[in-house]
């Protein structure tokens, strides 16, 4: 992630869960273009991915690209933009993701 002028970048990898299993890992570049929205990151007010919730901004989200993975996952590489945040996120989903159920 490089920063513009004035602004703060980040970088970071979710790995999301559902009945203790990992179903897809999010790799998130998150620019900020805003003293504000930086100051509430730095400050540990508000993490990265609750700004546009704190800021109640609906950002416009754009489908970059798609595809399936050699594994039998998928993949989706989108953005998520508004004034204050720019947000580049590639989530790349586990095999079966439709069928993970509880485990027993």
């Amino acid at each position: 992630c490089i920063p513009t002028l004035g602004d703060s970048c980040w970088e970071r990898r979710v790995q999301l869960q559902v009945y203790g299993q990992t179903f897809c890992v999010a790799d998130s570049q998150i620019q900020v273009h805003s003293l504000h929205c930086k100051q509430l990151v730095e400050s540990g007010q508000v993490g990265l991915g609750q700004l546009f919730r704190h800021l109640n901004i609906l950002p416009e989200f754009a489908l970059q690209d798609a595809g399936p993975t050699k594994d039998g996952g998928f993949w989706r590489h989108y953005t998520l933009t508004c004034k204050d945040v720019s947000c580049s996120i590639t989530e790349r989903f586990c095999p079966g993701v439709w069928e993970l159920k509880p485990k027993e």
